[in-house]
């Protein structure tokens, strides 16, 4: 097996207008188990990556946000996954993400969040987290309402003042040399 991350920094907190926008980007480009276009390409269609998606965050304190993409796959897919990685964000980008990937994201988000706070790990670990900031779960209420009323156009800007395929960091692990033998 091989790994790859792929990331790109980004100016954003998580309490910034456009960060509702830049959760539901990265749910629709790599979250959500295999319904989202880094799965459907590099696994389903391509074949070519035994798992596959991308996550995202962003500070509560500072403009410290990150967008990772990541696989797992065989070392001597390499170059097609690299590619693959490029071309998706880079797609994404140019043609925008379409009303059904909104709407299936939304409500599988949404579904998510509500899942979630019905496991005490997850109570616990948002708990913890906002006891610091004195934040309380009306954030998560008002994140999701602002998600809830995402526009298409509003995901698809946020993807672009944010993102540039240009800047993506990618780093490979893997036997490369012995699947060049191959």
């Amino acid at each position: 097996n091989a790994f790859c991350m792929a990331a790109e920094s980004m100016a954003i907190r998580d309490t910034d207008p456009d960060y509702p926008a830049m959760v539901l980007a990265k749910y629709i480009h790599g979250g959500g188990a295999l319904k989202n276009r880094l799965a459907e390409r590099i696994r389903q269609k391509e074949g070519i990556s035994y798992g596959v998606g991308s996550k995202s965050s962003a500070d509560a304190w500072d403009k410290s946000g990150r967008w990772v993409a990541y696989a797992i796959y065989a070392p001597q897919n390499v170059d097609r996954l690299t590619t693959a990685f490029q071309e998706e964000l880079a797609r994404a980008i140019k043609d925008g993400f379409t009303a059904d990937e909104l709407a299936f994201a939304k409500h599988a988000w949404l579904q998510g969040q509500a899942v979630d706070r019905t496991q005490d790990a997850g109570v616990a670990r948002d708990l913890a987290a906002y006891l610091p900031l004195g934040r309380t779960f009306a954030y998560d209420s008002g994140l999701e309402k602002q998600v809830d009323a995402l526009t298409v156009d509003q995901v698809n800007a946020a993807l672009r003042k944010y993102l540039d395929p240009s800047k993506l960091t990618i780093v490979k692990a893997g036997d490369f040399a012995k699947a060049a033998k191959k």
